[in-house]
């Protein structure tokens, strides 16, 4: 039971200081933390077990500036990048379709996985939705049926002083935001 409650007592330090890296140093990713993280992508949650998703790793200087140029969203210079993207021939085959939300659902959970999987391993990290996905889908050589969904930013963060939000406390108030059976407000 102790052994229990320490994992569980890390997963939420964890999940409590987690931030968005937006500053990071120089200092390149090894690959073996890239594929621990590749693997905590892996093993997040998929809707119908369907695993209609594929990760590409990005750790080339170029072609990152290059990524870079494509994406307003992506701040600071990663050293590295995780890419999410959807295998829509497989999505085809497991009756998947276009609108369906489970797979955007899906995308969101390997991504969280990633950014915990960062966090405990001492690298910085954080997502990218604003990018042009047709550009980053030629420069990544993807064939048409692959789509990128979301850019995972990665590396060594540099510190940076945290920014606070007029009322950004009151929104993390569990009280405030959590109601029982009915919403009563």
């Amino acid at each position: 039971m102790a052994e229990a409650s320490e994992a569980q007592h890390s997963i939420f330090e964890a999940i409590r200081r987690r931030r968005v890296t937006r500053k990071f140093s120089a200092q390149p990713v090894e690959r073996e933390l890239l594929r621990r993280l590749v693997e905590a992508a892996r093993w997040a949650p998929s809707a119908g077990n369907r695993r209609i998703h594929c990760f590409v790793v990005v750790d080339d200087a170029l072609l990152i500036h290059k990524l870079r140029l494509l994406a307003p969203g992506m701040l600071g210079l990663p050293t590295a990048l995780l890419i999410i993207c959807t295998d829509w021939a497989k999505a085809e085959r497991e009756g998947v379709k276009a609108n369906d939300t489970t797979t955007w659902m899906d995308v969101g959970k390997a991504a969280q996985n990633v950014l915990l999987a960062a966090y405990e391993q001492g690298l910085g990290a954080g997502p990218v939705t604003s990018f042009s996905r047709s550009g980053a889908q030629t420069l990544l050589h993807l064939p048409q049926t692959i789509t990128p969904e979301l850019i995972v930013c990665l590396g060594y963060a540099l510190p940076e002083p945290r920014l606070k939000r007029p009322g950004a406390r009151n929104s993390l108030d569990l009280d405030a935001i959590t109601f029982w059976n009915y919403y009563d407000r």
